[in-house]
């Protein structure tokens, strides 16, 4: 199987390949790319719902401190 792949990456003309995308198609891989380069979160797991949960459950927590008070 692992010659299969080979066979067919020797075969690909990468070249051609890039020709395939439009100006505003490019335009919009280099910003999505920048966008990525610049993310201050680049390199580390990202845990949606978790830190959601706890945003939630402190917000929670002071809301009812607050009115206990």
């Amino acid at each position: 199987m692992m010659n299969t792949l080979v066979d067919t990456l020797d075969d690909t003309d990468v070249m051609e390949m890039q020709d395939d995308l439009t100006p505003e198609e490019k335009a919009d891989w280099l910003r999505s790319i920048e966008h990525d380069l610049h993310n201050p979160n680049r390199g580390k797991d990202h845990r949606p719902i978790e830190e959601l949960w706890k945003k939630l459950e402190d917000s929670v927590r002071n809301h009812y401190e607050g009115v206990s008070r």
